[in-house]
């Protein structure tokens, strides 16, 4: 049977009786230390699932440093009743750390810290326990019995001749809904993002197979085979859209990525605590640009071509020449004075954008170089096995 991890990050910040406390990084919607988290949820609908065995691994990861402690008391707290039904625990930036100390020359980028360093955890840990397949869930989902049966029925074989590393589905809402609400449409791209998604989401249902190649992944529902991940790495320089970006990391690799329109998962995000729109805009166009800048790179290292028609119509529509205007004016468009003056003016939010790109992409392509590399030493650290298999109460 082959070792299967489930991976499910969580997210917290600051307790609802200190709001204004220090943030070091933004998530969509982490959970206040004091309010009832979604994990427990998740948690109960693994306990249901059929087919092989599996473990589980909990990575911590909060808004600022100090919180650290009281997140990992929190989550343990939580995840201890379900020790009954399955294998798991919990991993923190103390682990990130160790694995650091351990391996510098290759690990100085390893941190729980931001989307793109807690998934790249979520493969490094598991690659320490020996891993075969890593399935990557969010902690406010649900899933079905079949889900396991569904996730491990193509990855590892062939598929037309070709190998199935990489595998995405797809999110259903409350009422099993897969596309998402659109409002009016404008006429600018980053207004009409959930309208550009849609389009792309319904290209993928009409296709006439099960299995689909797909410019898009989500990042609670993707599955990882060891000889993709083992090579390709989430890039530490992104801070939003990692799942998709690790799909461009993969393309640019020379892998495919696939959707599997029967691999489904249901999406309860909680209410409690959302981004601003703008804040949430401005880190989708430091993304967009900053991905912009790495496939203009990538022609210079030797990678396999991708270009934006490769990726149409999402994300490809927002890394044309043509981007950079729409996001000015969408910027712009719900800018006010008060929250120019607390995250920056669309002119600044874009020059700034433009600057970390020019200055941070270069990194990703000697990241892809070293990522190999720090798989091989996690994977022969018995050490790091024994510490991480201890708390699932695994036989190494």
């Amino acid at each position: 049977m082959p070792n299967i991890i489930i991976v499910i990050p969580t997210y917290w910040t600051w307790s609802s009786q200190q709001t204004d406390g220090p943030v070091e990084t933004f998530y969509d919607h982490p959970t206040p230390t004091d309010s009832e988290s979604t994990l427990p949820r998740l948690l109960h609908s693994l306990a249901a699932w059929e087919g092989p065995a599996f473990s589980v691994l909990i990575l911590t990861a909060t808004a600022h440093s100090d919180m650290d402690q009281a997140a990992a008391s929190t989550v343990e707290r939580l995840i201890s009743p379900f020790r009954a039904h399955y294998p798991i625990a919990q991993a923190t930036e103390t682990d990130a750390a160790l694995i650091r100390q351990r391996h510098p020359r290759l690990a100085a980028h390893v941190q729980m810290r931001g989307y793109a360093g807690v998934r790249n955890l979520q493969l490094l840990l598991s690659r320490t326990l020996r891993a075969e397949i890593v399935i990557a869930l969010d902690d406010d989902e649900v899933v079905e019995p079949d889900y396991l049966r569904v996730a491990t029925e193509w990855v590892g074989r062939e598929h037309y001749g070709e190998p199935v590393l990489g595998l995405a589905g797809f999110y259903l809402d409350l009422d099993g809904e897969v596309v998402v609400s659109e409002g009016l449409h404008t006429g600018n791209i980053y207004l009409d993002k959930p309208a550009i998604m849609n389009e792309g989401t319904r290209a993928l249902q009409s296709a006439p197979s099960r299995l689909v190649p797909t410019p898009v992944a989500f990042g609670g529902n993707m599955i990882f085979h060891r000889n993709l991940f083992t090579q390709v790495g989430f890039d530490p320089g992104i801070t939003r859209g990692e799942d998709i970006d690790y799909l461009i990391n993969a393309r640019l690799a020379g892998f495919s990525f696939w959707l599997d329109k029967k691999l489904v998962i249901t999406h309860l995000p909680p209410h409690q605590y959302n981004l601003s729109p703008y804040i949430k805009l401005a880190e989708d166009v430091r993304r967009f640009i900053y991905e912009q800048e790495k496939l203009r790179l990538a022609l210079k290292h030797n990678a396999f071509p991708l270009t934006p028609a490769d990726l149409m119509p999402y994300p490809g529509r927002f890394l044309n020449d043509d981007a950079m205007n729409q996001a000015r004016a969408a910027l712009e468009t719900i800018a006010t004075p008060e929250l120019e003056q607390a995250y920056g003016t669309p002119s600044q939010i874009i020059t700034q954008a433009q600057a970390h790109a020019r200055q941070i992409a270069p990194n990703y392509f000697d990241f892809a170089q070293s990522w190999p590399r720090l798989m091989d030493a996690v994977a022969g650290d018995d050490v790091l096995c024994d510490r991480l298999a201890a708390r699932l109460l695994l036989d190494t």
